[in-house]
């Protein structure tokens, strides 16, 4: 019914010629045709009675594209398989204007996956490194918990300091007229945050609850609302409270604010966070090295076609996230060298990685099962308060993405465990407080 034909254009790009036998393309005409009679609506004639030749006269191009159409929709995915092709990208279609005299031909471009021949992981070298928490990580943990963790105590006929919260009622006016978003009711305010029109929190401080007073400052310059920058305003605003900050005054008060019965379990607590977090640590500067390592060893040239699929798939992902966070992008930029060389590096070790991956799971026959995908969905909820947890777990079972998501995620850890164990690796330690300190600096 089709012949195809296997040309090598380059390495892992093929064009396959497709040839539909003439009755194939004849079965399929007569099948349009009879679709198109019933359909067709001509002087003279009921539907399903209009003549073969009257048809062909006044339909013949649409009848010809409809079959040519057909006939790709059903002999598209037998012709790359009968090629014996499996391609990487979604192959490029081409119908030849100039036809042969007895049957239809079309051709596909078909991009392949790279053969790889992996170089044995015994031979990679790098370093395991395991980070460890200290005790001055820890303590650490606590000291920040302890400047951070502040209440205030309103006070009645408290003189506003600095530090103190205040809760106050406003109304901004520029030249004697409120102006949209100047009132607010009720609203906290610690002086010395900066978080209020610079010279206005100053004006209140020395103030008590019950107090009026009326602020004067001057929007900045550059204020975000153009309407207000650089224009004076007035606030007529009302102190209704005034609340002095109050810190633990050791480890056990420290503890109860936060709802720990004593400092052992808070510290408890503490120790085992920054254990969770000194784990993944110590694999992701370990997977970090191992698939350097598995790059360096093992060469590979990839399809200039799969490598611009992918830089488009990235820079759309990347406008797509500054669309998300409101930035608006420069068409400079995407035609920028720097840019797209950054863009291409990306994608290139993507694939690459991707294609190595592949085969070292394919090697070692890894796989992940059911239970390991349940007990990866239960340590992602713990993230979540626990009223919440079974409403995420729910969630991400509900949706095919998320749960394709899980299980490439850990078949790539398991591959980069797999790796680990097979490669000649040295021990290093390092403490939690230098890798955190390495990942600021990056």
């Amino acid at each position: 019914m089709i012949q195809t034909e296997v040309k090598t254009l380059a390495p892992n790009e093929f064009q396959v010629h497709v040839t539909v036998a003439q009755g194939e393309y004849d079965r399929v005409y007569a099948a349009m045709t009879s679709k198109l009679s019933m359909q067709a609506k001509l002087p003279g004639f009921r539907p399903g009675k209009t003549p073969l030749n009257v048809l062909q006269q006044k339909f013949g191009p649409k009848l010809h594209e409809d079959t040519v159409s057909e006939l790709i929709q059903t002999h598209y995915v037998a012709a790359i398989e009968k090629s014996g092709l499996i391609p990487a990208l979604q192959p490029l279609l081409d119908v030849p204007a100039v036809q042969p005299v007895s049957g239809f031909e079309f051709t596909m471009k078909v991009t392949t996956w790279p053969d790889v021949e992996l170089k044995p992981l015994a031979k990679l070298a790098f370093d395991e490194v395991t980070v460890d928490v200290e005790d001055a990580d820890v303590q650490a943990v606590i000291d920040r918990l302890q400047k951070s963790q502040v209440k205030f105590e309103v006070e009645a006929g408290r003189a506003a300091e600095k530090g103190d919260q205040l809760h106050i009622d406003f109304c901004g006016s520029i030249d004697n007229e409120e102006f949209e978003g100047g009132k607010g009711e009720d609203v906290p305010l610690v002086l010395g945050e900066g978080r209020f029109i610079p010279g206005f929190e100053e004006q209140l401080l020395g103030k008590a609850a019950g107090d009026d007073v009326t602020i004067e400052v001057t929007f900045p310059a550059d204020y975000q609302a153009a309407h207000l920058a650089g224009k004076a305003a007035s606030f007529a605003t009302t102190v209704k409270s005034v609340g002095k900050p109050v810190v633990a005054e050791n480890e056990d008060d420290l503890a109860v604010m936060l709802g720990f019965e004593n400092a052992a379990a808070l510290r408890a607590d503490a120790v085992a966070r920054l254990q969770d977090e000194a784990t993944e640590a110590s694999f992701a500067s370990t997977r970090e090295a191992a698939l350097d390592a598995l790059l360096t060893a093992n060469e590979l040239n990839l399809p200039e076609g799969l490598i611009e699929e992918d830089m488009r798939a990235t820079t759309r992902r990347v406008l797509e996230n500054m669309k998300q966070q409101g930035m608006q992008a420069d068409p400079a930029m995407l035609d920028n060298d720097e840019f797209r060389a950054e863009v291409r590096g990306r994608s290139e070790k993507g694939l690459k990685l991707s294609v190595l991956l592949q085969t070292v799971r394919e090697a070692a026959d890894l796989s992940v099962d059911s239970a390991a995908i349940d007990a990866e969905i239960d340590r992602q909820s713990t993230q979540y308060p626990e009223e919440q947890r079974d409403q995420f777990k729910a969630w991400v079972r509900g949706q095919d993405e998320q749960m394709a998501a899980v299980r490439e995620r850990l078949l790539e850890r398991a591959c980069v465990e797999y790796i680990i164990a097979e490669a000649a690796t040295g021990k290093v330690n390092k403490p939690l407080s230098v890798w955190q300190n390495e990942q600021e600096e990056q």
